[in-house]
């Protein structure tokens, strides 16, 4: 199983409201880690990593969590580089929060340990106080984003949303909603509905919501979840990670390091184009390689849980993917 132990395997945050559960029970410390709000050795640190979608105030606390814990937040992309934004020991009885204000773009590395040498279940919470520049209407509506950093939201009605530029935020909400980013790095989230979302550039967090959706990445390394329904995703180019979520899902990877998300009682999902020298899977809800089966089929690669079918890969052989180095676990 991967764990968040280390800081170069940070498990990631997404988008402007998000919570994790995990744990740093038997984790250690690496060399030229810093003392997270000053009281943490010996070191029993857990990371994780969050890329703000737009500027604004952000708040993460680890409320809910079963021990003493301490919080600590930084920028940075190795050990040895680490700038701290904010940090903080005890401030609900022995659980921690902080609060900064988040530049877009920016990728922050969120650190959970205990006071001296406590360990126990983390609850972790990020939320991000975000400031609409647009709401739509209860009907259809037209949004256009300036080219800045914009966060547009719609409400009912089928609406036509433009990013224009920026690092943006775009929420669909209601309708069956045709939603456009830009170049840069853009949350987009769908909402009800069957939407067409397309990121068009940067490293996007492209999120279907509800219905039957169509998401498409672009040339960024994406991360792409498509929620509930049956939805049709195109990785294009990139590093991405895809979640296609509940339902019947269709898939069509691109041409970077791929991760595909299965999970068990989700529905399967029809996968195109995994290529075994640069795509893998990643096994949720505590799936373990040694529980799956690979059966050939008429339409490729038919992967089993027990009973339960995960996917069909076009395109492959059942003794190509029955290799453990191909998963993550």
């Amino acid at each position: 199983m991967q764990l968040n132990d280390n800081f170069a395997d940070s498990f990631d945050l997404i988008g402007s409201s998000d919570s994790a559960i995990g744990s740093n029970v038997g984790f250690t410390g690496e060399p030229g880690e810093p003392n997270h709000a000053g009281i943490s050795p010996p070191l029993n640190s857990a990371w994780w990593s969050w890329r703000a979608p737009a500027s604004g105030v952000v708040t993460i606390d680890t409320f809910g969590s079963n021990y003493d814990t301490s919080l600590a937040v930084y920028t940075g992309s190795a050990l040895n580089n680490l700038s701290e934004i904010a940090s903080n020991d005890d401030s609900n009885s022995f659980q921690s929060e902080v609060s900064f204000t988040a530049t877009a773009g920016t990728t922050y590395q969120i650190a959970v340990d205990g006071f001296s040498s406590s360990t126990g279940q983390i609850d972790l919470n990020l939320e991000l106080d975000l400031v609409f520049t647009q709401v739509g209407t209860a009907g259809s509506d037209n949004l256009n984003g300036s080219g800045a950093n914009d966060v547009i939201r719609g409400l009912g009605g089928n609406d036509q949303i433009n990013g224009n530029g920026g690092n943006d935020v775009l929420f669909g909400n209601g309708g069956n909603d045709q939603i456009n980013g830009a170049s840069q790095g853009d949350l987009i989230n769908g909402g009800a509905g069957s939407d067409t979302i397309n990121g068009n550039g940067g490293s996007d967090t492209l999120i279907g919501g509800g219905g039957s959706d169509t998401i498409a990445g672009a040339s960024g390394n994406d991360v792409i979840i498509g929620g509930g329904g049956g939805d049709t995703i195109f990785g294009n180019g990139g590093d991405d990670y895809i979640n296609s979520g509940t339902g019947l899902d269709t898939v069509f990877l691109g041409t970077g390091a791929v991760i595909v998300v299965l999970e068990t009682g989700a529905g399967f999902d029809l996968v195109n184009n995994f290529q075994v020298t640069q795509a893998k899977f990643q096994l949720g809800d505590g799936l373990s390689f040694a529980e799956l089966s690979f059966v050939d089929s008429n339409l490729g690669v038919n992967i089993f849980a027990d009973n339960d079918l995960l996917a069909v890969v076009a395109g492959n052989q059942a003794s190509l993917l029955n290799n453990s180095e191909l998963f993550i676990f």
